[in-house]
């Protein structure tokens, strides 16, 4: 049979993703029906992120399709759209968790932690790709769910775009390898930057290249499980333009960075320093089911001793204090919470070294 020739192709054009998928389900008994996508499963670094998003039958947003086929601008949009007014959440799960249970698991993980932040809860999944374990709900895995499944296709737009901010947070803490522009994609010019610098704390040590260079860079382990995003933080008052005093911008540098790092770990930061009474909490997230209230310890060089020690008894009863008042102020009762010690230690031409401790007193 003769090949057509370029004048005879056409090019197909996909229909847009529909509600068919969720309208089955809710015939079936089904009340509240989710959609489940992730990103980042290729890249070289950073986190894998999984959105879940429930759409009210009638729902009609014109553009919501497969994230890979719209613009970096179109997609915040319809993020900016999609979140005033569907229910959505994020379940993360960390570089140090892909490193551990393998990429594929990590994934899982996201989306499990996804639909367990959903409110209100969904009582079933509709999912990109193929089957999931250890989901809490019943799901239908959808092959090319992100261009079929309309659920699907507005968690995947939640999901890059919760991805790539990320990804610009983690470029403030490592500028050298380009993290706003390629996301932890394996580019030329990231290959670059790792041959030129080898690896630091966000890349995933278990994928290859990765795996071929010397780690140079002292990390901080991030040894912590993930949990859903939600709310960004809250920029720090110290941090405005304008700030002279040397201690108080060291202190707000550290705190910055120590709230991008525990956002990469899966936190989810809700306030920074929050006044209560005389005293003020440097930074206050949700970890798993548990309230944590962090202290930020800031040191330039490696003088002076390890920043946590200068958690002293007398400041652990003020800062607990402050903890039980915010709690009852927010009308949280019986919680599960803790404290965690982020050190962060700042010094000249090379990246930060920062380290969280968890439930450190």
């Amino acid at each position: 049979m003769p090949r057509e020739s370029k004048s005879q192709r056409s090019r197909i054009t996909l229909p847009p993703p529909h509600f068919a998928f969720e309208r089955d389900a809710l015939s079936n008994g089904f009340r509240r029906v989710a959609g489940v996508d992730e990103a980042g499963r290729g890249p070289l670094a950073g986190p894998v992120v999984a959105a879940s998003v429930i759409l009210p039958e009638g729902f009609d947003l014109d553009g919501v399709n497969d994230s890979k086929a719209l613009s970096s601008a179109r997609r915040e949009a319809l993020y900016g759209s999609l979140a005033d007014r569907v229910p959505w959440a994020v379940g993360i799960a960390s570089v140090e968790e892909i490193d551990r249970l393998n990429i594929l698991k990590a994934t899982h993980l996201a989306m499990r932690r996804a639909l367990e932040a959903l409110q209100p809860r969904p009582d079933f999944a509709l999912v990109d790709g193929l089957a999931v374990k250890g989901l809490p709900i019943p799901h239908l895995p959808i092959v090319k769910g992100d261009c079929r499944c309309l659920s699907i296709a507005a968690a995947s737009i939640i999901a890059k775009v919760t991805r790539d901010r990320l990804m610009r947070d983690l470029h403030a803490c490592y500028p050298a390898y380009g993290f706003d522009r390629h996301k932890g994609y394996g580019t030329p010019e990231h290959l670059r930057a790792l041959e030129e610098h080898g690896p630091c704390p966000a890349h995933r040590r278990s994928f290859a290249p990765v795996s071929s260079f010397e780690f140079r860079v002292p990390s901080s382990e991030l040894s912590v499980s993930s949990s859903e995003f939600r709310v960004p933080s809250q920029p720090s008052r110290n941090s405005e333009p304008g700030t002279r005093n040397p201690r108080a911008a060291l202190g707000a540098e550290g705190e910055r960075r120590a709230a991008l790092a525990l956002q990469a770990a899966g936190y989810e930061v809700l306030e920074r320093n929050a006044r209560v009474s005389h005293d003020e909490l440097d930074i206050i997230c949700r970890h798993g089911e548990a309230w944590v209230f962090v202290e930020v310890k800031t040191r330039r060089g490696d003088g002076y001793g390890a920043p946590d020690e200068a958690v002293t008894q007398r400041k652990q009863g003020k800062l607990t204090r402050a903890a039980l008042a915010w709690l009852e102020a927010h009308g949280i009762e019986d919680p599960e919470w803790r404290f965690d010690v982020v050190t962060v230690r700042l010094q000249n031409g090379a990246p930060p070294r920062i380290e969280i401790i968890v439930n450190a007193f």
